[in-house]
């Protein structure tokens, strides 16, 4: 009769063998929602949840205003003055997330201007970009606030790159390619539902002290080098993960939002 193929305990998309199923749940990582979640016993420093609603303040017109902080640090994200994005839709895989419009060609970003300094090791983001394959220089994934020779992420045209060497590893999906320097625009696209992991490859994390700010590139001076697309959630820690806590965390994420990851569904 062969193996059967069920998913009877997990969201994850894609068919899995009875086998697989069990060697992934023996490895902790099979991504089952009804599990608990890893990310509150792993203290992260800074975590927004766009999906949580109960996080969000939205204005009438649906822009955002606020995102409260479920991280240790606890920075409450406001909204710059400039405008009208973003907005607050149910956008991937029919989950609330941020909507930045699909032109880079905005100044607007969210913002927390906080000067205490705080240890970023490890980074998770969900996205679904709207470049079309081409991204614009310094394009707001996530930067220090109101600093011109610090840190930023996205960069260098299709590339992922910052000032200096505080990020210079990039995984996509639970893949094991470092696309940091290559690209993110080849194969998986982050124009589609995709987990970003970003960290150093050195194991060392990076002190910011200018608070944090997603949306658009460092401070006031610069304009039109804004995120395009979409942003589900930002899940950040102050040092560096291990493998099984990197696995439990990518495999939530996974379920969470409808994304599968790299070596999932090919049985």
């Amino acid at each position: 009769m062969g193996p059967r193929r069920v998913s009877t305990t997990s969201n994850a998309s894609g068919s899995w063998l009875l086998d697989e199923q069990c060697d992934a749940k023996r490895a902790g990582i099979w991504p089952n929602v009804a599990a608990p979640n890893p990310i509150p016993a792993l203290s992260p420093v800074l975590w927004y949840d766009f999906a949580d609603e109960s996080t969000v303040g939205v204005l009438e017109s649906g822009e955002i205003a606020q995102v409260t902080d479920k991280g240790s640090r606890g920075w409450t994200l406001t909204k710059s003055a400039t405008g009208p994005y973003p907005y607050y839709v149910t956008g991937i895989n029919g989950l609330k997330c941020l909507d930045w419009g699909i032109s880079p060609d905005h100044d607007n970003f969210l913002y927390n201007s906080s000067g205490t300094p705080t240890s970023i090791g490890e980074v998770y983001v969900v996205v679904d970009a709207a470049f079309g394959g081409n991204a614009t220089n310094f394009a707001g994934l996530l930067t220090r606030h109101n600093g011109v020779l610090d840190w930023y992420v996205l960069a260098a045209g299709q590339g992922l790159t910052q000032q200096s060497t505080y990020i210079d590893e990039l995984f996509i999906n639970g893949g094991t390619s470092n696309k940091f320097s290559a690209g993110l625009f080849g194969s998986p696209s982050i124009d589609n539902p995709a987990i970003l992991c970003l960290k150093n490859s050195s194991g060392i994390a990076f002190v910011t002290d200018s608070g944090f700010q997603i949306g658009n590139d460092r401070n006031f001076s610069y304009l039109n080098r804004g995120w395009s697309g979409l942003i589900g959630e930002y899940v950040i820690f102050p040092s560096v993960l291990g493998p099984t806590d990197r696995d439990a965390v990518q495999a939530w994420l996974a379920a969470k939002w409808g994304i599968t990851l790299e070596g999932q569904g090919n049985g």
